[in-house]
């Protein structure tokens, strides 16, 4: 096998060596002293870098000469913010990531459509799968333009051609065409006739996470015993001596039984054996507690612990404390193990708080009240009855009440008509005219017994709008479910739910879910009334005052300093 040449860096420049540039500032310098650049070229790439710094609001010298990093951030910006159309800063993402491979000096793969040699083209014509075709084509491009015959593709071509993907598009779009170039090639050198025999290596695997095990693979006495603790944590063992004082919901009932299984299949793995997990009282022994929980934290050693394994330290304290019973010496030494995993910062999480930090900005928060009438509209007023036009349209009525009143999905995805979603009058819904989610819909309300979210102004026409022209043409519904498939079932949560994150990613640049929504909401109003945690408390329905103080206290800091500014300006214009 003869070794292939590296791709051929770029005529750009007569420069024969030269430091890599470390930031846009010396890009800009190189495509100064590129004298081998054509005009246009260098008017293309000073606006790529212009417009960039633009939308970033920040300098060249400020930002890194690094393609996928300057990628990620302008990821980062919501599309409102950035003020120019996707296909602009896709084009500009190019222009960029070309000008940077060129001042790099290592080149920059050929681009799609510009022809192949004879002996690719040929090769080409054979491959009739268009995942074959679509796989290679990268490879084919880039190896014709190096001067690279199909007899001499090598794993060192093709580990040239995944670092130019690297510094373009970051390692994780590398990995992915390195493993899918691999792949294509091995089948066509098995099933085309004529293809050269050579087998490229693949890369290698990522670490894959062990395998965990099913509830059925366990003692039926432990099967029986988590069924047990998961129904009187359910509050089916309220009235029982020493029963759960408030039951779990649904998903947290879930939450615990996948928690169990999978601190049952890390003891399992540790002692070798399943059989020997026989009930919740072996799966709280302290010796078993640490065996499970340094599992997961090896797992994901070097990372520091994670929200997940706190929660599975505090699910099995709570089984050894209220249902298992165990004496306070176990007790002492699980409490031990569990304040060495430390305690999780207070307030939103990271990915959360990112999401919602953009609505700061009135063009975004504006973009996003205007959404639920922009869907109705591409739906065709909710008239079409189309598949994907119903699904529309029923986003846009999940995104108005969501605005309206921050529901939690399973609330959302459950509201039937002329039960939790009434007319003022009491009256079963369906016509045009005022509607409300009344108790039994929002905890807090369940709670007082007191309805009280009215659905009026835009949110309320989009409702009306959706029940007219679309709700009541589908297939009938006699439970009475606002949101409804075609065939007359309800839709499913997670079909809401990819619905909502997929239409606020794809008009307005960041991904929505209803549990964010709700974030959204708190912020908003601590925003405007900072420290009235008891109205966010209300408005979200948490039981617990500490839920609500450990999620929003200091999310309110940026509008308690507005008012403190606005308490000073008045004092000053009164002396």
């Amino acid at each position: 096998m003869h070794t292939a040449p590296p791709i051929p860096t770029s005529t750009g420049s007569n420069d024969t060596a030269r430091p890599a540039p470390g930031t846009l500032a010396d890009v800009v310098g190189w495509i100064d002293a590129a004298a081998a650049l054509a005009v246009r070229e260098r008017r293309d790439f000073r606006g790529a870098v212009r417009t960039v710094c633009a939308i970033l609001g920040s300098e060249p010298w400020a930002l890194p000469a690094d393609a996928a990093e300057i990628g990620r951030r302008l990821a980062a910006i919501p599309k409102p913010s950035r003020g120019r159309a996707d296909k602009t800063v896709a084009n500009v993402r190019w222009r960029l990531g070309r000008v940077i491979a060129l001042a790099n000096g290592t080149g920059v793969p050929p681009q799609r459509g510009l022809a192949v040699s004879p002996a690719w083209a040929a090769l080409s014509e054979r491959l009739a799968s268009q995942r074959l075709r679509s796989g290679l084509s990268r490879l084919i491009r880039a190896a014709s333009a190096s001067g690279v015959e199909p007899e001499q593709v090598s794993d060192t071509l093709l580990e040239s051609i995944a670092q130019h993907v690297a510094a373009g598009s970051g390692d994780a779009r590398a990995r992915a065409f390195q493993a899918m170039a691999v792949n294509c090639w091995n089948e066509a050198a098995s099933a085309v006739a004529g293809w050269p025999a050579i087998r490229l290596t693949p890369p290698p695997q990522q670490a894959i996470r062990p395998k965990r095990l099913p509830l059925e693979a366990f003692p039926v006495s432990f099967q029986r015993d988590v069924d047990n603790y998961l129904a009187w944590a359910a509050g089916s063992g309220r009235l029982a001596r020493g029963g759960a004082s408030r039951g779990l919901s649904p998903a947290s009932v879930r939450l615990r039984r996948e928690h169990l299984r999978l601190a049952a299949s890390a003891l399992a793995r540790r002692l070798g054996y399943a059989r020997r997990v026989i009930d919740l009282a072996t799966l709280v022994e302290p010796v078993n507690f640490k065996l499970a929980l340094t599992e997961y934290l090896e797992t994901g050693a070097g990372s520091g612990t994670s929200a997940f394994v706190r929660g599975l330290a505090g699910t099995l304290f709570g089984v050894a404390r209220q249902w298992v019973k165990a004496p306070a010496s176990k007790l002492d030494a699980l409490g031990q193990f569990k304040r060495r995993l430390g305690s999780g910062a207070p307030g939103l999480a990271e990915r959360s708080r990112r999401a919602i930090e953009p609505f700061a900005d009135p063009v975004m928060l504006g973009q996003l009240l205007a959404l639920p009438e922009r869907l109705l509209a591409q739906s065709a007023g909710g008239a079409s009855l189309q598949p994907r036009a119903v699904r529309r349209a029923q986003v846009g009525v999940a995104i108005a009440l969501l605005l309206v009143v921050p529901l939690r999905l399973r609330q959302l995805v459950t509201l039937r008509l002329g039960h939790e979603l009434r007319c003022a009058s009491g009256t079963q819904a369906g016509t045009p005219g005022p509607l409300s989610i009344v108790a039994g819909a929002v905890g807090a309300a369940a709670a007082t017994g007191i309805p009280g979210h009215p659905i009026g102004g835009r949110a309320g026409q989009v409702l009306d709008e959706y029940l007219v022209h679309c709700h009541r043409a589908l297939l009938p519904n006699p439970d009475g479910w606002l949101f409804v498939c075609p065939d007359g079932s309800r839709v499913a949560e997670a079909a809401l739910r990819h619905g909502i994150a997929a239409e606020t990613r794809r008009t307005i640049g960041v991904a929505l879910t209803p549990g964010r929504f709700r974030h959204l909401a708190a912020a908003l109003v601590l925003r405007e009334r900072p420290g009235d945690l008891d109205l966010v408390r209300s408005l979200l329905g948490h039981h617990d005052p500490r839920t609500t103080s450990r999620l929003y206290a200091g999310i309110g800091a940026r509008g308690a300093a507005s008012a403190y500014a606005a308490v000073l300006d008045r004092s000053a214009n009164r002396t």
